[in-house]
């Protein structure tokens, strides 16, 4: 579909103010993908994918009339062959970045891959996190996670997923790149706060444990923009087990940007994930994009980016109990999958800037289209002409 803003663009390339409304194609991983048999949304005023993960240039332009007889304007892009991906969304921008935007522009933070230094810090100490090829189950049931640790590494396309029809059916597998990093859902304890939102009780030992990335690379200096712009934390929650009964009261995550690695810094910054079954479909969806913009992260008084030299990340999954008169408890029957931390830059307008077209995948099976690593593969984007 075109966009609201693809229509200016387009406006202004047809009478020379633009020079060029459709260069490259974005592609994404964050919404639940469509069946055939579902209708497109309305998606004429998107902006940006909700999770972008690659954009890559435009290389043919064609014309073709598809099976029902209707003229398509066709744009074909090549796709990198290292990295694997599990698209959900496709949109065509007129650059390849937002030229006013510059520096401060939107990218990618965190992909919380081995190439970023995240350690698993315990009650003790700080020490590296393990990273499985092998299948998550161990040679123990091929149903169950059996992984000992409670932070670690797994693929993406682990064969616990591969074997397991509900896992992916319920959208669990992760879908940036060929790894992901695991956090099991006991690993701290993330309560509510009384007034809508969840804290950290420094007291309890437990709040120690978490994962984190230290150093100038590890800390992104966000003071040139502008409080609407966002972070967005895509992530998936997975079953230990993969028929276990219980099923999830509310997943909690805190990232926090801080000074120090202690439980209470001076100086932070903290971006809150509650996802409440009232209000979540944990059922038939369990792959999620959180946004927060800046102005909305919970901050400490005279809070600046360029005090922060670490960011943490704690993780809470409560269960309902198998029996209604028990209280939700902290689970260690699921993990949260930490896929990526996008950085949005909504705000820096420009006029030759911007979407033209955006889609939601569609296809038989409701799921997302995969790009395996190290494999060409081509993508289409089709505009459908009508004229009135």
């Amino acid at each position: 579909m075109i966009t609201d803003k693809g229509r200016n663009i387009l406006a202004k390339y047809l009478i020379g103010q633009a020079p060029a409304y459709a260069s490259f194609i974005a592609l994404g991983c964050g919404p639940k993908p469509l069946l055939s048999s579902d209708s497109q949304g309305d998606y004429s005023e998107v902006e940006s994918l909700d999770f972008e993960v690659l954009r890559v240039p435009i290389s043919s332009r064609g014309y073709v009339y598809d099976d029902a007889g209707n003229a398509n304007i066709v744009f074909s892009a090549e796709l990198p062959t290292e990295q694997r991906y599990e698209f959900t969304e496709i949109g065509v921008f007129s650059a390849k970045s937002n030229p006013i935007a510059g520096s401060s522009g939107s990218r990618m933070i965190y992909t919380f891959s081995e190439s970023e230094n995240w350690e698993y810090h315990s009650e003790t100490a700080a020490g590296s996190i393990t990273t499985y090829a092998e299948p998550l189950y161990l040679g123990e049931s091929e149903n169950t996670i059996a992984v000992p640790e409670v932070a670690f590494r797994a693929t993406s396309n682990n064969a616990l997923f591969v074997g397991s029809p509900n896992r992916i059916d319920r959208h669990e597998r992760p879908r940036f790149l060929d790894k992901a990093l695991f956090l099991r859902g006991d690993i701290s304890k993330i309560q509510d706060d009384g007034s809508g939102g969840i804290e950290l009780d420094s007291s309890l030992p437990e709040n120690t444990r978490h994962i984190h990335y230290t150093g100038t690379l590890a800390t992104p200096d966000l003071t040139k923009n502008a409080p609407a712009d966002e972070l967005r934390l895509g992530f998936s929650v997975i079953n230990k087990a993969d028929d276990q009964l219980m099923s999830i009261d509310s997943v909690k995550i805190i990232l926090e940007f801080a000074s120090t690695d202690g439980v209470s810094p001076d100086n932070f910054a903290r971006l809150s994930v509650n996802l409440d079954s009232s209000t979540t479909d944990f059922t038939t969806n369990r792959y999620f994009v959180v946004s927060s913009s800046l102005e909305s992260l919970q901050k400490s008084t005279g809070f600046s980016w360029s005090n922060v030299n670490v960011v943490k990340a704690y993780v809470s999954v409560y269960e309902d109990p198998v029996d209604p008169a028990d209280p939700v408890a902290l689970s260690e029957n699921y993990y949260v999958a930490l896929d990526g931390l996008l950085f949005e830059n909504t705000t820096a307008a420009s006029p030759l800037y911007g979407m033209s077209g955006y889609s939601v995948l569609r296809n038989d099976q409701g799921l997302p289209v995969i790009k395996e690593s190290n494999s060409a593969n081509l993508v289409e984007f089709r505009f459908g002409l009508d004229v009135q």
